[in-house]
């Protein structure tokens, strides 16, 4: 598979695509071949010897969950983000079960390796305050994991059903619960909430009472999920 450093139009958005990247410790996760891509195309030292801000009150870096301890540790990251916030204690306990229900799902039932990302914003003049929860799996993707255990018109019914119901490929275990209370804690604290999945060849928004169809294109492996809570 070839692989690329982003593109970018001028001096300014390297550094933003590029110096953000590095400072979320993508380029220690990802695979050989994508960091040599990076360091074939851009002069990295420039990032890797920067000094980092301590921001450990209102950043979780992209981390990789490999079993419950793992999960159990980001957990406790994110309350900790969330506490030095402020935020209320019943609005910390919430965000944090949202991200640790998405990284155990991906654990339990992908059996592939959970990949995070949480990160808090404070008020501007252009947006409220807010956490932005990024978690990704490369396990069989939504579609693929219940498209022999339920009935369906279309692929995108599957992701519908898998959000909207308790829809599972595991019904001799009472589950299926998971996407829908993570979907309906979202919005209960937040009705003006982003939520977002790509899984299989599409990309979705997902809305209290509605899937959205964004975009259709290539098979994507897993399943990736973005959510913004304003706070």
């Amino acid at each position: 598979m070839k692989t690329e450093s982003p593109e970018y139009d001028n001096e300014n958005d390297r550094m933003d695509i590029i110096g953000y990247l590095e400072r979320m410790n993508f380029l220690q996760l990802c695979p050989s071949n994508v960091k040599e891509s990076f360091e074939f195309s851009n002069n990295m030292e420039t990032y890797y010897h920067r000094n980092r801000n301590k921001k450990d009150e209102e950043l979780d870096e992209v981390r990789v969950s490999k079993s419950d301890l793992d999960i159990i540790d980001l957990d406790k990251s994110v309350k900790k983000i969330m506490k030095a916030k402020g935020l209320h204690r019943n609005r910390v306990t919430d965000i944090a079960g949202i991200v640790t229900e998405l990284a155990q799902n991906s654990v339990e039932h992908t059996e592939t390796d959970c990949y995070s990302c949480v990160q808090y914003y404070k008020k501007t003049n252009t947006r409220p305050e807010r956490v932005a929860i990024a978690i990704c799996d490369t396990g069989r993707g939504l579609v693929k994991s219940l498209r022999n255990h339920i009935a369906y018109k279309n692929y995108h019914q599957i992701v519908e059903k898998a959000i909207f119901t308790r829809a599972t490929s595991k019904p001799e275990e009472d589950r299926g619960k998971g996407l829908m209370d993570v979907k309906q804690t979202t919005f209960d604290w937040s009705s003006d909430a982003e939520f977002y999945v790509r899984t299989h060849d599409s990309a979705y928004r997902i809305h209290n009472d509605k899937l959205e169809l964004l975009d259709v294109g290539k098979y994507f492996y897993g399943t990736y999920y973005y959510i913004v809570i304003n706070v």
